[in-house]
């Protein structure tokens, strides 16, 4: 019995094939949505042996009774890392890579979208070892049980035929979603999954620009906007983290972000707390968010410009050209990668600042 993915490789699914005949998405199925049943009918000292190759290749394994109970692992969830800090992203995306047996190109790709999406339809026991992995580097897993979760999306919509039609399928698929109208998007609040999924075929067929996001795994940046100056106020900042002392000058500079990078939950109760207490507060989700570096000052322009090319994935000219002047917004990042050139920029001697876009 295949009892879990353990601290496997991707490398390793060529053992399963070797085991059990297939394709290797059937491999990848029995590794990813264990427990599940390898081979039966096997001598003991057949089965010790298959137990104990598989075991060194990082598998959890066990060896059971043919007529003894046994109940399969179902791919129901979804995961995605949350990376904080950026003295261990090189060390997530590694890992990502052996993980997915995938290129650092592409496994960095990965890691430095929001949200990280690591792995779909996989069972609890990856769930576990996907915690265990990447829990050692300091990363945060999230974790959503797809069926039960709830969607948003952005779709740009910058043309009255484009935003008919997508207000149409909209309200087609998904009747009681919540859109709400700005002048380049439609944000559309609370699909289901399938409704999510036919949406996004739908879509892909106006010409529109679509993300959608799974609400589990969203983060945001909770902005005060408006806000008087009274104690329920007050007590609503040091709730968020704002130490004392600075409540004032807060007060006197709103709009400005009180908390960052909360969840969906979070960003509501705070938001709900904001208008009990008087206040306007708006929340800002990553994942439809893009971010510029701005390079106030520059140590050695040659290695900012291989930076920009290596995790930025500008062209030799873009990148030249951008670190030949200061002070001037440099690409269209997200969030993650953003921050990462941030720290890395500032381990090179440049004084970096990143911008919303």
């Amino acid at each position: 019995m295949l009892e879990s993915v353990g601290t496997a490789d991707a490398a390793a699914l060529r053992a399963i094939r070797q085991l059990v005949p297939g394709a290797i998405q059937d491999a990848a199925r029995l590794v990813y949505q264990a427990p599940s049943e390898l081979r039966s009918g096997l001598r003991p000292d057949a089965a010790a042996e298959m137990q104990g190759l598989l075991e060194r290749l990082g598998f959890r394994v066990s060896v059971r009774d043919s007529d003894a109970a046994f109940h399969a692992g179902v791919g129901q969830f979804e995961i995605a890392l949350v990376v904080r800090d950026m003295n261990v992203i090189g060390a997530v995306i590694a890992e990502a890579a052996s993980f997915l047996g995938t290129d650092l190109p592409t496994a960095r790709r990965l890691v430095c979208r929001s949200p990280a999406v690591l792995v779909s339809r996989v069972s609890e026991a990856t769930v576990a070892a996907v915690r265990d992995r990447f829990g050692r580097l300091g990363v945060e897993v999230d974790v959503s049980r797809s069926s039960l979760a709830r969607y948003c999306a952005v779709i740009a919509a910058d043309n009255p035929a484009v935003r008919r039609a997508v207000l149409s399928v909209v309200q087609d698929i998904a009747s009681d979603a919540v859109v709400i109208e700005t002048t380049a998007a439609l944000i559309v609040e609370n699909f289901s999954f399938d409704a999510a999924e036919a949406c996004w075929e739908r879509l892909r067929r106006t010409g529109a620009r679509v993300s959608i996001c799974n609400r589990d795994f969203e983060r945001y940046d909770v902005s005060l906007d408006e806000a008087p100056n009274t104690p329920a106020v007050r007590e609503l900042l040091v709730g968020a983290g704002v130490p004392a002392r600075l409540i004032d000058r807060v007060l006197r500079n709103v709009p400005v972000i009180v908390q960052r990078h909360v969840s969906h939950a979070e960003m509501q109760t705070l938001l709900d707390r904001a208008a009990g207490a008087g206040a306007l507060a708006s929340a800002l989700p990553h994942s439809f968010q893009r971010f510029a570096i701005i390079l106030r000052s520059i140590k050695d322009a040659a290695n900012a410009a291989r930076l920009l090319v290596t995790l930025g994935d500008m062209s030799e000219g873009a990148a030249a050209s951008a670190v030949a002047t200061v002070n001037t917004p440099i690409g269209n990042f997200p969030r993650t990668t953003a921050l990462w050139l941030q720290h890395l920029l500032a381990t090179q001697g440049c004084d970096a600042a990143i911008e919303v876009l």
